[in-house]
C-alpha cells in the first residue's frame, strides 16, 4: 500500500486503513493500561491537591501558580536538560531532552523512517505530515511514563530545518534540503503532524525547531563567528524557523551553538576575534525580539547541548558564570542542555533580583509546556496518555516507512535501450550486488536512529526477486569476477554516516571532498567495464545525504540506471529492490544541487555567503545563486513513465499589493493571495507514475546585485494512472514575489517576470507585475 501521493490528493483509501489501524491501536493501547496514573498525572492526585491541579485552567494560569509557590532552592534545580524533581510538591523530575528526527530515536524499538533528506525529496506535504503523526504516536506509547531519564520525555528537539547551505556540511542529511519553501512547508507539516490538533486543550508532543538559526556546518561549531549578512539571513536561513513558529505552532526551539553577526545581545557585539558575532543562546535579536515577539512563538527555548558553557568558554561574550546566565536569560532562553545551569551555580546567582525574575519568566515557558503536554492532569483527561507500547511498530507504522522509502528515491539516469530500468524478473534471474553499502543495514538509518523491528539490506531486498550473488567491493577483482555468473550487476556505493565507521559525514564532522569515498570510482569503471563487455546491464545505487560529484557514473555508458536513496530507513531495501523491478514508480526529486568537485576549492565551508562574490570567489550557493554547472540541479528527478505538463498563469499581478505588503514586514502567513496558478499535468507513457510538480519563478533583474537566479513557490505530488490527467491549483501570495535586498528588507521589482515547471524549465511562461 502506498501512501497518498498529493496535498490535495483524492486517494484515500489507503490513509483510511492507516487511520483506522491506529485507531485501533490506541483503542488497544488505552484498554491495557489500566488504572496506574502516570507519573506526571500523579502529580495531582486531585483537582484540589495543589492550586495548579485545577485544569480547567490555562496551562499559562496553572504554571504561575506552581512557579510562585517554588522556593529558590527548588528552583534551582529546574534550569538544566535533566531536571529535578519536587518533592514538596509531588512534581516529577523530567528530562528535557529526546530525540525523533525520523522515528523516535535512541530510545529502544520504534519505526524508522528515511533520513529527512530522502523523505524530503518526496515533495509530499501529506506524507511529512503522517510521519510527524506517527512519531508523536510511538513517543507517546513509549514514554507516557515519564521518569526523568535520558531520551524518554515527551519534548522531542526535532526537526532540524536548517539550511543546507554547502555540499560538505556533515548534518546536513538530517535536513529537508537548500530550499526555504521546502524547510518551511517540512516545519510546518512535521510540527503539526507532531503536535497533533491543540484544540483537545493539550499538545500531542512537543516539537523543537532546531538549530536556530544560521548553524549548517560542523568544523569549530562550538567556537564558530557566523558572519552572515542581514540578505541571507531573511532569505535564507530564517524563513524555515518563521514557518515552524508562524503555521507549524512549534512549542520548542533550540538555540544553536554558534554566533551571528545578526541581531543583538544585552552586552552589545562580540569580540573581534568573533567579528562581532553574539552567540545564538545569548542573541535577543532574534530569540525574545524576533521568535517570540515578532513570530508570536509561544513556548520554551533550550540551548544545544553545553552552548550556554560556550557563550562564555568558546566564544568569549561573557566572562563569568553570573554574565553568562544574564545574557541566555535576557535573550529568551529558558533551559540549558549541560550542566552550567545546574542547581550548585543556580542557587547562588538566584539571589540577584534580576536573575530571579529572568529565571521566573524562563521557568513559566517550561511549565506550561509540560501543562499543555498534560502534566497534572488526569490521564483520561489528555487525549494520549493512555498510549502503550501496543502503538509502536503497528502494521500501519510499517507499511508508512515503506511508502516513505519508495517516494524517496531518486532516479537520475535511466539509458534508454537494452538494460534500462525496470528489470523484469523473467529476464533478470541472478543480480551481482556490489559495494560498501550493498549489505547496509545501520547505515541506512543516517544518524539520530532508534531500534527498528527489522533491516531490509539492498542485498536482501533484491533476494526477494532474484539470486545474488555479494562483494563489497573492498576488492575490485573479487567484484569484477561476479560479473560473469549473472544476468545483471547492481552497485550500491555512497557515504558512511554515524552507524558505520569511519563516518563520512556525521556530527562534529563536515567531508572535505565531493568525490565517493575510498575506491568506489574505481569500483564503478572496472565493474562497469566488465558488465559492458558481457552485455550486461549496470545499476548503480548512491547511498547518503549530502551530494556527491558522480559525473563519472553520469557519463559512463556502460552505466545504464542512477538512483539515489538518501538514507532509507528500515525498508530501504525493499524501496530500492521494488524500485529497480518495477513494482513501484514512486520517484522524488532532488531538493539539493549536486555539485561538482571544484566547488570546494572555489569557496570554504566557513564563508557563510549565499550569493555568488567575485572578490572571494564564491561562485554561490543553492539552485537560487550557484553560476556554475550543477553535476544534477535541484528539482531533477526522472520516472518509469513520462508526463506532460502545462501551465496557466495570469496575464498581470498587482504591484501595489506586493509593495505594500513589503512595507509593512508582514509575517508570510499573513501575506494575500495575488495570483492563482493552473498546473495541467498529463501521463502520457505506458504505465502509471508519480509526478512531483514544482512552480519557479524569476524576477525581472535575476542574477544581478544579489538578487536570487529563481526560487520554488509551489509543489505539489500528484499519482496518474497511464493517460490520466489532472490539474493542480496553488495560491501564490504576495511575499513569493519579493526577495531580500542588502539590507534585509523584502522588496520587488515590476516589470516582465517569468514562471515555469520544474528544474528544465517546462512551458515557461512571461507575465507581468504592474
Amino acid at each position: 500500500g502506498v501512501l497518498p501521493t498529493g496535498c490535495n490528493f483524492t486517494q484515500t483509501i489507503t490513509m483510511a486503513r492507516f487511520v483506522s489501524l491506529a485507531a485501533v491501536a490506541a483503542v488497544l493501547a488505552s484498554s491495557a493500561r489500566g488504572t496506574v496514573a502516570t507519573p506526571q498525572a500523579a502529580a495531582c492526585p486531585t483537582p484540589t491537591s495543589f492550586p495548579w491541579c485545577d485544569h480547567t485552567k490555562t496551562p499559562e494560569e496553572r504554571a504561575k501558580l506552581i512557579v510562585s509557590n517554588l522556593t529558590k532552592d527548588e528552583k534551582a534545580g529546574l534550569f538544566i536538560n535533566t531536571a529535578q524533581g519536587v518533592s514538596r510538591v509531588n512534581w516529577p523530575a523530567y528530562n528535557w531532552w529526546s530525540e525523533a528526527l525520523h522515528g523516535v530515536a535512541r530510545d529502544g524499538l520504534a519505526t524508522s523512517f528515511p533520513q529527512i533528506c530522502g523523505v524530503a525529496a518526496s515533495y509530499n506535504q501529506t506524507l511529512w505530515n503522517a510521519i510527524g503523526e506517527v512519531t508523536s504516536t510511538e513517543g507517546r506509547g513509549k514514554n507516557n511514563n515519564v521518569g526523568g531519564g535520558m531520551y524518554h520525555g515527551l519534548t522531542f528537539w526535532a526537526p532540524n530545518v536548517n539550511i543546507f547551505r554547502d555540499p560538505r556540511w556533515g548534518r546536513g542529511e538530517e535536513t529537508p534540503g537548500e530550499d526555504p519553501t521546502i524547510n518551511g512547508n517540512y516545519a510546518k507539516q512535521f510540527v503539526s503532524g507532531m503536535q497533533g490538533d491543540e484544540s483537545s486543550g493539550f499538545l500531542k508532543a512537543s516539537a523543537c525547531l532546531k538549530h536556530y538559526a544560521a548553524y549548517n556546518e560542523e568544523t569549530n561549531r562550538q567556537s564558530f563567528p557566523a558572519v552572515v549578512t542581514a540578505q541571507d539571513m531573511e532569505d535564507t536561513f530564517l524563513p524555515a524557523f518563521e514557518a515552524g513558529v508562524t503555521e507549524g505552532k512549534a512549542s520548542g526551539i533550540m538555540c544553536s551553538y554558534n554566533a551571528e553577526t545578526y541581531g543583538e545581545g544585552i552586552y552589545g557585539p562580540g569580540s573581534d576575534a568573533q567579528h562581532g558575532a553574539i552567540p545564538s543562546c545569548a542573541n535577543k535579536g532574534i530569540l525574545n525580539d524576533l521568535a517570540r515577539d515578532k513570530w508570536g512563538f509561544n513556548g520554551y527555548i533550550t540551548s544545544d547541548c553545553g552552548a550556554v558553557s560556550d557563550v562564555q568558554n568558546q566564544h568569549g561574550y561573557t566572562p563569568n558564570t553570573s554574565t553568562t546566565v544574564n545574557a541566555v536569560f535576557s535573550a529568551g532562553m529558558d533551559t540549558d542542555c549541560g550542566g552550567y545551569m545546574g542547581s550548585k551555580a543556580m542557587t547562588g546567582l538566584l539571589d540577584d533580583p534580576n536573575i530571579a525574575s529572568l529565571g521566573d519568566k524562563a521557568l513559566l515557558h517550561l511549565f506550561t509546556v509540560q501543562f499543555r503536554l498534560g502534566w497534572g492532569t488526569p490521564d483520561d483527561v489528555v487525549p494520549w496518555a493512555t498510549y502503550n507500547t501496543s502503538v509502536v511498530n503497528t502494521p500501519a507504522h510499517q507499511e508508512l516507512a515503506l511508502a516513505a522509502a519508495e517516494q524517496s528515491l531518486v532516479l537520475l539516469k535511466n539509458t534508454k535501450g537494452a538494460g534500462q530500468l525496470p528489470w523484469s524478473k523473467e529476464a533478470v534471474k541472478k543480480v551481482a550486488v556490489i559495494g560498501r553499502n550493498a549489505d547496509a543495514t545501520q547505515n541506512m538509518l543516517g544518524n539520530y536512529f532508534g531500534t527498528p523491528p527489522y533491516i531490509v539490506s539492498p542485498k536482501d531486498g533484491l533476494g526477494k526477486y532474484a539470486s545474488t550473488s555479494y562483494a563489497d567491493g573492498s576488492n575490485i577483482d573479487a567484484s569484477v569476477k561476479l560479473v560473469a555468473d549473472v544476468d545483471a550487476v547492481v552497485l550500491v556505493v555512497g557515504l558512511f554516516s554515524e552507524g558505520e565507521k569511519p563516518a563520512d559525514e556525521a556530527e562534529g564532522h563536515d567531508r572535505t571532498s565531493l568525490l565517493l569515498p575510498g575506491n568506489q570510482n574505481d569500483l564503478i569503471a572496472a565493474v562497469a567495464t566488465a558488465a559492458a563487455a558481457a552485455k550486461k546491464p549496470v545499476t548503480v545505487v548512491t547511498m547518503g545525504g549530502g551530494p556527491v560529484d558522480v559525473t563519472n557514473v553520469k557519463n559512463n555508458s556502460a552505466v545504464q540506471a542512477l538512483i539515489w536513496c538518501g538514507y532509507p530507513g528500515q525498508s530501504g531495501g525493499d524501496a530500492i529492490a521494488n524500485a529497480i523491478f518495477g513494482a513501484t514508480n514512486t520517484f522524488g526529486k532532488l531538493t539539493l544541487t549536486w555539485y561538482p568537485q571544484e566547488f570546494t576549492s572555489q569557496v570554504s565551508i566557513m564563508d557563510m555567503g549565499m550569493r555568488p562574490n567575485k572578490t572571494s570567489g564564491n561562485p554561490g550557493r543553492t539552485y537560487r545563486f550557484y553560476t556554475g554547472t550543477p553535476v544534477f540541479k535541484f528539482g531533477e528527478g526522472l520516472s518509469y513513465t513520462t508526463f506532460e505538463s502545462k501551465l496557466h498563469v495570469p496575464r498581470t499581478v498587482d504591484h501595489a499589493t506586493i509593495h505594500s505588503e513589503c512595507d509593512r514586514s508582514i509575517l508570510r502567513k499573513d501575506t494575500s493571495v495575488v495570483a492563482s496558478v493552473d498546473v495541467a499535468v498529463k501521463n502520457t507513457g505506458a504505465r502509471e507514475g508519480d509526478e512531483v510538480v514544482q512552480v519557479f519563478v524569476a524576477p525581472p533583474n535575476a542574477g544581478v546585485d544579489g538578487t536570487p537566479l529563481q526560487w520554488l513557490v509551489a509543489f505539489d505530488r500528484v499519482k496518474l494512472a497511464q493517460g490520466e490527467q489532472t490539474t493542480v491549483t496553488v495560491d501564490i501570495k504576495s511575499h513569493h514575489f519579493t526577495f531580500a535586498d542588502a539590507d534585509g528588507q523584502r522588496t520587488t521589482q515590476a516589470g516582465e517576470w517569468k514562471m515555469w515547471i520544474g528544474a528544465d524549465q517546462t512551458d515557461l511562461q512571461t507575465f507581468t507585475v504592474v
